[in-house]
């Protein structure tokens, strides 16, 4: 029976057989050409190459404000599709080479803040005072943070008269609440609200000398993370709970839905349930994070990696990019569609490692494309080659 099967009925039988072998191989090759992210492009900095990108914030697609370093000097720009206008010279005495926050604010403004002077608002192409004091306190801030279901509440990491690091809570119409003393062996640097009257704040903890369990030539620093609860009056912020990481920093704190948040840190990384309380290790380390319009976190590895993690609700998915990173990543911001992370490359030339995230799931992607067809292709060509074994059986 065999040998009747086998048995050539035409000269092109053969030829079928080696054709239909090399779709599959060139089907597997391209779909795992696709498996990769597509979009992902290294192109020139905004401001050039000799200026060194510190901090960036995207207020909207071509609108933006970035920290450069140049020639020794620190200056800031608003960039407005392809003009750059510097901002340095509009507050005389505003040290911009101590900028610690530059906040997105819901109207698309931005807040600009150094923890020395005055903050400073950024609203259509102007700059002005932002009012962080009602009555008579005196502090600088180093971090602000605005609610997003209150636009008019904000939270602020401040410097106290006496020098020592405190929480404050500001409401725009015309309060600003008690300091909160914080934990004397914890600098807070960084502010997220997740919702309702709770925030995070992240920061890094160094244990105290007479623990014996660090040298004092050699401070063992941690990272820390704490969530706080203030409802908009005048009472001090409370902090609710306090907790002490292993190693390393948090970089980035990310809202994923409406329970879940992400501290993305460089030796390790927590999911955190606000609702629940509940917190989760997730193992994967990354320097630089950011989340787009869908809510989804994408955490970014160092120089020379070529994985990103990308975590979506209960979804985690570790993706491949088209080539190494190729850039020591200093900062990153979303514009509505694109990723970009600002950094420098062994050359040290200011570089844009840019990702569209639009490409995802486009035709431009062609894995689910391809997946198809070679799926409908392969099921008319095993459907033609079962008819032709039993038309040749009943023979």
């Amino acid at each position: 029976m065999w040998r009747k099967m086998l048995k050539q009925e035409s000269e092109h039988q053969w030829l079928a057989i080696s054709a239909f072998f090399i779709f599959i191989i060139i089907g597997a090759i391209f779909i795992r050409g696709t498996g990769q992210l597509p979009g992902v492009d290294l192109t020139e900095s905004e401001l050039g190459n000799d200026h060194r990108i510190l901090n960036s914030l995207y207020l909207e697609q071509d609108e933006s404000i970035m920290l450069a370093f140049i020639n020794g000097n620190y200056q800031l720009f608003a960039i407005s599709g392809n003009q750059a206008t510097e901002l340095t010279g509009v507050q005389s005495e505003y040290d911009v080479s101590k900028v610690s926050d530059l906040e997105l604010l819901t109207n698309k403004s931005a807040l600009i803040v150094n923890g020395d002077d005055d903050v400073l608002l950024y609203s259509q192409g102007k700059i002005m005072n932002f009012t962080t004091s009602y009555g008579n306190n005196d502090f600088s801030v180093s971090s602000i943070e605005q609610s997003s279901n209150q636009p008019e509440n904000y939270l602020m990491i401040t410097t106290e008269i006496d020098n020592q690091q405190s929480i404050r809570g500001l409401n725009t119409t015309g309060i600003t609440s008690t300091n909160t003393p914080t934990n004397e062996n914890v600098v807070w640097e960084d502010l997220q609200h997740v919702g309702d009257d709770k925030w995070i704040a992240t920061g890094k903890y160094n244990p105290p000398a007479n623990t014996g369990t660090e040298s004092p030539a050699a401070p063992d620093i941690k990272p820390a993370w704490a969530t706080i609860i203030w409802n908009g009056g005048v009472v001090a912020p409370t902090i609710d709970s306090l907790h002490i990481g292993g190693y390393g920093e948090y970089h980035a704190v990310l809202i994923l839905d409406n329970h879940n948040t992400i501290l993305a840190g460089s030796h390790e990384t927590i999911l955190f349930d606000h609702v629940s309380g509940d917190v989760e290790n997730i193992e994967y380390t990354s320097v630089a994070a950011v989340s787009d319009k869908s809510n989804t976190a994408w955490l970014f590895n160092g120089k020379g990696s070529k994985s990103v993690m990308k975590l979506n609700g209960n979804d985690r998915e570790v993706e491949s990019l088209p080539h190494d990173i190729p850039i020591d990543i200093e900062t990153i911001g979303f514009d509505g569609i694109t990723i970009f992370m600002h950094g420098t490359n062994d050359e040290g030339q200011s570089k844009v490692l840019s990702f569209d995230t639009s490409a995802i799931g486009s035709i431009e992607s062609g894995s689910g494309f391809i997946n198809l067809a070679f799926i409908v292709v392969s099921m008319i060509m095993f459907g033609i080659m079962a008819i032709n074994i039993f038309d040749k059986l009943k023979r």
